[in-house]
């Protein structure tokens, strides 16, 4: 993570023109990326807004920049950034700036009220402005009362859980033990929260779910974690190394999970089933009922570094309280 951190700050601070916004939706999350001069500004939103809604959500912010002075310049300039969420049938607007942000956490936005699509946009430090426009869906969550989470999470990824919210994520409670998950989003009929990737946890837990300090739900889940490795880095041409993934938590799912590979720098490495693949891990391949492995070699074509891109698509298994 760190050497993905630093490249990615250098990609920031050599090539960074500050001209791209994307948006994407999975799992109850709406993602906004501002690609801005002087950072990569992400937003985190609920995926079901309604008219009427009250929401929450959240953002980071990575700085451009390698040293210690430039990512302070940049900080200093993110700083003079505003967002500004409106409502276009009643012109009600409200603006954040972010002048109190810490990079790379996330930071609670202003509690919103969804009176018709909502444009999001987020204004440069020099006046240059970055819009999205989303739009209510016609087929929300179903809510269930108190809160059901998914059989199956997997770490290292966003985590939704259903059931009736106040839309307020700053008096939510969603914890493992003594680890309590920072909330990104939260809409009435559902709650998503930030997982981290290295917790050590046992093979079953027991997540429990409080808001306003009151008991909402207390449910048993199966978490599932990914481990990629390499045995090196760099390759010279005609050389080979070998990728190691092992998954652990696949027992019982209703669908099968898919391991999608892909090869991110083609231009140096070679692999034998293509630079994209997308592998269905079926009940047959698990070792112990629980665990997937897959050893793998690339082959230099140049010599240079190398990087295998590995996720995983676990099926969102809730209980079958819920309808969906």
């Amino acid at each position: 993570m760190q050497r993905l951190l630093v490249l990615l700050c250098i990609l920031l601070f050599v090539n960074h023109n500050g001209s791209a916004q994307t948006m994407t939706t999975e799992k109850g999350l709406t993602t906004v990326v501002f690609d801005t001069k002087y950072a990569i500004v992400s937003v985190y939103l609920p995926d079901d807004l309604q008219n009427g809604d009250k929401i929450f959500g959240t953002y980071n912010v990575y700085t451009a920049g390698i040293t210690d002075e430039q990512l302070a310049f940049s900080l200093a300039e993110v700083r003079k950034y505003k967002f500004n969420f409106s409502n276009p049938d009643n012109h009600t607007n409200v603006m954040q700036t972010l002048i109190n942000i810490t990079p790379n956490h996330l930071i609670n936005l202003l509690p919103l009220k969804i009176t018709s699509s909502l444009i999001l946009s987020l204004t440069e430090s020099y006046t240059k402005t970055y819009k999205q426009e989303i739009k209510p869906v016609s087929a929300p969550v179903i809510p269930v009362d108190g809160c059901l989470a998914p059989q199956h999470f997997l770490l290292g990824e966003p985590l939704r859980i259903t059931g009736t919210f106040d839309g307020n994520g700053g008096n939510t409670r969603v914890s493992i033990g003594n680890t309590i998950f920072p909330v990104m989003a939260e809409s009435p009929r559902q709650c998503i929260v930030e997982i981290p990737q290295r917790m050590e946890i046992p093979d079953t837990v027991e997540i429990k779910v409080m808001e306003d300090f009151k008991p909402k739900c207390t449910q048993s889940v199966i978490p599932v974690r990914m481990v990629l490795a390499y045995d090196k880095i760099k390759v010279k041409k005609g050389e080979t190394a070998n990728v190691y993934v092992t998954i652990t938590g696949l027992q019982g799912m209703e669908s099968n999970p898919h391991l999608l590979i892909e090869n991110q720098t083609p231009d140096v490495i070679s692999m034998k089933d293509g630079d994209k693949q997308d592998i269905e891990i079926t009940p047959a391949m698990l070792s112990g009922g629980n665990q997937y492995k897959l050893n793998f070699t690339v082959k230099g074509i140049i010599s240079g570094d190398f990087s295998v891109d590995c996720k995983l698509k676990i099926p969102e298994d809730f209980p079958p309280e819920i309808e969906r």
